[in-house]
């Protein structure tokens, strides 16, 4: 089973959508469009089957919610919503879906690093038992994908890299790791159209976008 993101370029590029017994990365920028894009991809799920968001970050609104997928034409009866509190609570519901079938097929976690960035001393010796956990959960996530039939949807956060001019998504290596597939978002400031780059399995450009107040809507690159 496949679950379209709404933009047509994006899921050409994918075959038809995110895949079932995948783990997908989505990161950026603050304000890139990472939470439209995969609330887009929740309402296209709700109007034939349930789909789940797991708001790790605290930030979600409930009239965005209602915006899209008034717009998309969704269920938001069939859209579970969970809201999660601390980096253990969020291990906790990831180990559930090890015990009990998830009551849908598409489950999204966003911002899924936010509770583990809360985590974090700066001291590496410090810190390397919570990522270490964070790779624990990622792998966790993977493996409830696979055994059952789930399309699982990480959005990830952005940092800088200063020696190499560049930002990565935090923890990088270990999302990326785990991923079958990673987009990055990613909006110009001046023309207000954004890119959705492929980096893994292969690096794509697969679509230009704006961001409105339905969702993303596909746009011709400046």
């Amino acid at each position: 089973m496949r679950f379209l993101t709404g933009l047509p370029g994006l899921d050409e590029r994918l075959g038809g959508g995110v895949a079932s017994r995948t783990l997908t990365l989505v990161y950026g920028e603050e304000k890139s469009g990472k939470t439209s894009l995969v609330l887009m991809m929740c309402a296209f799920a709700t109007r034939q089957i349930p789909a789940a968001y797991i708001d790790c970050s605290g930030r979600l609104h409930s009239a965005r919610i209602s915006q899209i997928m008034r717009a998309i034409g969704g269920d938001e009866d069939k859209l579970y919503i969970l809201s999660i509190e601390s980096f253990q609570d969020q291990e906790k519901v990831i180990l559930s879906l090890h015990d009990l079938m998830p009551p849908a097929r598409l489950l999204v976690f966003d911002d899924f690093t936010a509770l583990h960035r809360l985590e974090l001393s700066g001291d590496i010796r410090l810190d390397m038992p919570v990522y270490r956990r964070l790779a624990f959960q990622v792998a966790a996530l993977k493996e409830a994908a696979l055994r059952n039939d789930l399309a699982v949807v990480i959005v990830g956060h952005v940092h800088d890299i200063p020696d190499r001019g560049e930002s990565r998504a935090v923890a990088h290596r270990i999302l990326g790791y785990w991923s079958d597939t990673v987009l990055r978002l990613g909006l110009d400031p001046k023309t207000r159209v954004g890119r959705v780059v492929i980096e893994k399995p292969e690096r794509i450009e697969a679509t230009a976008y704006k961001i409105t107040g339905s969702g993303l809507m596909q746009a011709q690159p400046p």
